[in-house]
């Protein structure tokens, strides 16, 4: 997040130009780099690592405000924000690169949470922010799918990419929330048709926590939860062991407005919730809401 370097870049731009060249983005990398190898954290150093995610978030609202800025300076269009790689980077294990390549990681329920907390940073900026994905798929860094010969497994970063796709060609929903930095509680919701997906994530190792959510707006009418969390902050899949961390069906409670679920430490929660909906003209439709 170099504010420095984004201004000066735009008034380079600028200088000496009678005519600017189309410019469609501006990318920012923002990589939450670790100071263990991926498999050696405690609860100290995991909470430092995860606590970069408050910072892309700031990150992210600074930099669209420059680009706004230059927009108006340059008399341009819309400049979008991407974020075209971001995730965890922790310390090389040199022998496990020997073996399996430069940057292979291994991926944890760290990871996973980090992969949420990541999404949800997003989610809640959706207004700023045009594209954001991953740099790597397989094996390098914070990959979905981890490879060994011809055997294949899902990380703990898949399973949180794949149990939040609810959110997508959704509206976002603004939340309000008393838990800043989001490493106490992240939160992130979407609507669309009658369904909201909200997104819960409890990123502390040691500490878990009872979540109410209280639904403006609308009423609830039923909800189901599934959940992704370890125990253990180093706990992970691998080819011929995969299941070690997956998604399984997690209680949730609704009454009235008020949804809650338990969650334990390194824990992602998707709920989907039924929205009560009014009929006009035959379309149902949600009134606005916030979380």
């Amino acid at each position: 997040n170099d504010t420095a370097w984004t201004r000066r870049f735009f008034e380079a731009l600028r200088d000496g130009r009678q005519y600017l060249p189309p410019l469609h983005a501006f990318a920012m990398h923002f990589y939450s780099w670790g100071t263990r190898r991926a498999t050696f954290y405690d609860a100290p150093t995991a909470r430092a690592q995860l606590a970069s995610f408050d910072a892309m978030e700031r990150a992210i609202v600074e930099q669209r405000a420059f680009l706004d800025h230059y927009e108006r300076l340059l008399g341009v269009d819309r400049i979008e924000l991407i974020i075209d790689e971001w995730g965890t980077w922790d310390q090389s294990d040199l022998h496990e690169e020997e073996q399996r390549g430069r940057f292979w990681q291994q991926n944890t329920i760290k990871d996973g949470v980090a992969a949420a907390l990541g999404l949800n940073v997003f989610h809640r900026n959706a207004d700023k922010v045009a594209l954001c994905n991953l740099a790597q798929m397989v094996n390098v860094l914070q990959a979905p799918l981890l490879t060994a010969g011809d055997l294949c497994c899902r990380t703990p970063t898949y399973h949180a990419l794949q149990m939040m796709k609810p959110h997508r060609a959704g509206r976002a929903v603004h939340i309000s929330s008393p838990y800043v930095p989001s490493q106490e509680l992240s939160v992130s919701a979407s609507v669309m048709d009658a369904t909201l997906a909200l997104t819960l994530v409890n990123p502390d190792p040691e500490r878990g926590a009872d979540v109410v959510c209280i639904i403006a707006g609308a009423r609830p009418n039923a909800a189901r939860a599934r959940i992704l969390t370890h125990h253990d902050v180093n706990a992970c899949n691998i080819p011929g062991n995969a299941e070690v961390v997956s998604p399984r069906e997690h209680a949730v409670r609704c009454d009235g407005k008020r949804i809650s679920a338990a969650l334990p430490p390194n824990a992602v929660v998707q709920i989907s919730v039924q929205l009560e909906t009014t009929t006009t003209r035959g379309t149902a439709e949600t009134r606005g809401l916030e979380a």
